[in-house]
């Protein structure tokens, strides 16, 4: 039970680093500053962090290994709650 759950809030956290990615080259398109470029940076980097996590859980998963799900779950969880901050204080 607790896999999908991980599997299912790395999918989130992808999908909102999107999000973010979207709207920080939007705002970089206008702004054109280095903190819009550096966030963008960041984004990118954070999408490769979250897929790559994303497919080395699934890849555990697949060979039957789930003695690390609870752990993967807190930080995955936190994880998530932080993007939601920053994907809400972003698009005020």
């Amino acid at each position: 039970m607790f896999d999908e759950i991980v599997l299912g809030i790395s999918g989130l956290n992808v999908v909102l680093t999107l999000v973010l990615i979207y709207i920080y080259s939007r705002n970089h398109k206008l702004v054109k500053s280095k903190m819009t470029m550096g966030m963008l940076f960041f984004a990118v980097m954070f999408l490769l962090e979250n897929a790559m996590s994303l497919y080395f859980y699934n890849s555990l998963l697949l060979q039957g290994i789930t003695s690390i799900t609870t752990f993967h779950l807190v930080v995955k969880f936190l994880e998530m709650m932080g993007l939601l901050v920053l994907l809400y204080v972003t698009w005020e």
